[in-house]
């Protein structure tokens, strides 16, 4: 295959596969500002960040960690800037922790996913509950919070799939070679 057409195919890949992860971030972020039922419901954001940083460099991991973030915060109405910081360093030391110590498997992103969930929700809780003494007694933790950290890692599973099916459709370029049958060659 010609080089130039192979960088051309990768660079066009490239960008199918960031307009496909934006409109999933679009989806995630429509659905947590639009759907409101009495019950929990899962934040998409978290997963959806999460699944980039597996797949993707740690430079832009932290900056689609980062929009998440602020997109969270906008959905949710918390302090601009909050869920953004938690979501940007945990994206980067995901991606980094995938790039250099684990391997792309669904357990060690949903227990990574697990992780940044519990995070975030316990400082959501911390620091708009329990420093103002709203919930002294945790119910609100128990019957929204704790709710909200299964879904949303149940629907991670959902995301994990499919960023793997993005990044199987629109990855690297791989070149095939077809080898001619040569009478040559001796074998013994």
């Amino acid at each position: 295959m010609n080089i130039e057409l192979k960088k051309k195919k990768e660079q066009r890949n490239y960008i199918i596969r960031q307009l496909i992860q934006v409109l999933l971030m679009s989806f995630s972020y429509v659905f947590i500002s639009t759907v409101n039922t009495g019950s929990p419901l899962p934040v998409l954001l978290i997963p959806c960040a999460v699944c980039y940083a597996v797949r993707e460099s740690p430079f832009n991991s932290a900056l689609f960690g980062c929009v998440c973030g602020l997109l969270l915060d906008s959905a949710s109405g918390t302090l601009t800037g909050f869920n953004a910081i938690i979501l940007m360093w945990a994206s980067l030391f995901i991606s980094l922790l995938f790039h250099y110590v684990l391997r792309r498997h669904i357990l060690n992103f949903l227990w990574l996913d697990l992780c940044v969930i519990v995070i975030q929700s316990l400082l959501h809780y911390l620091f708009f509950y329990r420093i103002w003494r709203y919930d002294p007694s945790g119910a609100v933790f128990r019957s929204i919070f704790i709710p909200e950290a299964i879904y949303t890692n149940i629907s991670g599973v959902i995301f994990y799939w499919l960023t793997g099916l993005i990044t199987r459709g629109f990855g690297t370029v791989t070149e095939h070679y077809i080898e001619e049958k040569s009478d040559d060659i001796v074998r013994e």
